[in-house]
């Protein structure tokens, strides 16, 4: 489950089961023990999964849709919300698969990034580029959803903190790891310890056996780097 250890629960069936039972309070996991404690590390799992794609991009797109309603719609904004109306059926289709212990696989990655780059542009003016080098065609389902969420943390960051007139991502398929690179030539920061999101990034990386690297002094930009292996952990 997404690098979630789960002994206790011996299948996706058990942890659905679980999953819809009536939450149980602090006391009642205590006396469960161990088992208590993997059922609440499920429910923290789906919780954050819930509320870090399908729950944020929801909200997003009903601010859009405000603005729909004040301006008068676009083109473009009818397609990005198709894109986030697909991205969170992927998100709900790839929860569902793994609650019952189906594969899944991503076939647009690529394809994501690129929506949220072109986005990014609009609407901040930043110049975005994306530079694809040798990328699968499909990811495996978790991988790539932990990664979608890692580049859309980058990016949010460029867009919120650095003032960065630019930003490039390059996707890289090297000796069976993926890389992953967003820099941008922001004004930097001093010091790469928490904030940013690269906690939570680097959460995610280690669910897929990977590790990020961030590399940024004052003035001279940021580099975020992922490096994975391919299907993750």
């Amino acid at each position: 489950m997404a690098g979630l250890e789960l002994a206790i629960i011996h299948s996706r069936g058990d942890l659905v089961t679980a999953l819809a039972a009536p939450a149980v309070g602090e006391t009642e996991l205590g006396a469960l023990g161990p088992g208590g404690d993997a059922l609440q590390a499920a429910r923290d799992w789906l919780a954050r999964e819930l509320h870090d794609g399908v729950v944020q991009r929801l909200t997003v797109m009903v601010v859009e849709l405000e603005h729909l309603k004040r301006r008068g719609s676009r083109p473009v904004d009818l397609e990005r919300l198709q894109q986030s109306t697909r991205e969170s059926i992927g998100d709900l289709r790839r929860l569902l698969c793994e609650l019952r212990d189906e594969p899944a696989v991503d076939f647009g990655f690529v394809d994501s990034v690129r929506g949220r780059l072109e986005q990014l542009a609009e609407e901040t003016g930043t110049l975005a580029d994306l530079v694809v080098h040798s990328w699968p065609e499909e990811l495996p389902a978790h991988q790539a959803m932990n990664l979608r969420r890692i580049v859309g943390e980058a990016l949010s960051n460029v867009r919120r903190h650095s003032g960065a007139s630019r930003v490039t991502v390059t996707l890289q398929a090297v000796n069976g790891s993926l890389a992953i690179t967003i820099a941008d030539n922001g004004r930097g920061m001093a010091s790469a310890e928490g904030g940013f999101g690269l906690r939570g990034m680097g959460e995610r990386a280690r669910l897929l056996g990977g590790r990020i690297s961030l590399d940024s002094s004052p003035g001279r930009g940021t580099t975020v780097r992922c490096i994975s292996p391919l299907g993750g952990s």
